[in-house]
């Protein structure tokens, strides 16, 4: 489908009409990936729903949460709205985390991804009434109190996927952005391997991301030998977990130069998306940049968080089918 002598002006084309992070795999390095189910998508054909009467706007008011999760709460309002056959807005300007000082008031949807309105294929004339959810559905995760936190269950991920495929687009300066970094950085890999290793204030949901770092480095050291994995792209909350990783693995360890928090009171991390020194905007960017990077990637090991969920909606069908969990790992 992809041709490297495409012009950019066809690239751009396609990337429009491409499920969300395709763009990553448009290379020699994943072929292979592209099938006739990822392409089973409504296009960016503004003429083709007509002009509603209503327009149906989602408004959360996200209070402590990041960015995944608020993504996971999205999901399932197309969920429960999606067959209504009205056109869908999303408004990401109500978090406290994210919308602060310069970014006071600024909707994070229109930074990252296309409305879903333009996915559906409505055109907007401005008349429209608005009907606007400001609460905050479940989300598609198995929630609080499970064994395994925020992990998802095999339904839950194909439902995820399918909700991503008919409402969520990357908008494509973004994926051009990540495609530069993994063009640069990653290419070099034959076979990488995406890693996420979520801690900070998880103690609280859960406990088992608290592994002693030389575990986390055993079993990437074990499934890299037995896979054939000759590098990883490292996505952690954690400063010291980066840096241990980094000097354990030297250039097989590639990170996105993301911000991270600084110490609390108490000697710990901080959580990066609770942190109101940092802009809220550069917060946003850096977790959805290392999502797209993560995505990616062949495979995928993570703890459990909300941000490793949305590598496996967003990411490509065979990271989506290879992923496993540090604490499920016998190796």
């Amino acid at each position: 489908i992809y041709n490297p002598e495409f012009s950019t002006q066809q690239t751009m084309q396609l990337l429009r009409l491409a499920p969300p992070l395709l763009l990553l795999l448009c290379s020699q390095h994943a072929q292979g990936v592209w099938s006739e189910s990822n392409l089973d998508v409504k296009t960016l054909d503004v003429d083709s729903a007509g002009e509603p009467s209503k327009l149906l706007v989602y408004l959360p008011q996200a209070h402590n949460r990041g960015i995944f999760s608020v993504f996971a709460h999205t999901l399932t309002y197309f969920r429960d709205n999606g067959d209504r056959n009205l056109p869908i807005m999303v408004d990401w300007s109500n978090f406290p985390n994210y919308a602060y000082g310069v970014d006071k008031g600024r909707n994070l949807w229109d930074d990252f991804f296309e409305q879903p309105y333009k996915v559906q294929g409505f055109n907007l004339t401005g008349s429209e009434e608005r009907e606007i959810y400001s609460y905050m559905p479940l989300d598609l995760t198995e929630g609080y109190g499970t064994r395994n936190g925020f992990g998802l269950t095999d339904e839950k991920l194909a439902l995820g996927r399918s909700l991503v495929r008919r409402f969520v687009r990357f908008k494509p300066e973004i994926i051009e952005e990540a495609e530069h970094f993994r063009k640069h950085n990653l290419a070099q890999f034959k076979k990488p391997l995406a890693v996420h290793i979520r801690q900070t204030d998880k103690i609280s949901q859960a406990k088992s991301n608290f592994e002693p770092k030389v575990e986390f480095r055993r079993k990437l050291e074990a499934i890299m030998k037995e896979r054939g994995y000759d590098g990883f792209f490292l996505a952690s909350d954690s400063p010291e977990i980066k840096r241990y990783l980094k000097s354990m693995f030297g250039d097989r360890c590639v990170e996105y130069h993301s911000t991270l928090s600084h110490l609390n009171e108490d000697g710990n991390y901080g959580a990066v998306h609770k942190d109101h020194s940092i802009r809220g905007f550069k917060k946003a960017k850096d977790v959805i940049m290392e999502v797209l990077l993560m995505g990616s990637c062949d495979a995928m090991i993570s703890t459990y968080s909300c941000v490793a969920n949305g590598v496996r909606w967003t990411g490509s069908e065979s990271l989506a089918a290879d992923h496993h969990y540090f604490q499920d790992m016998s190796f």
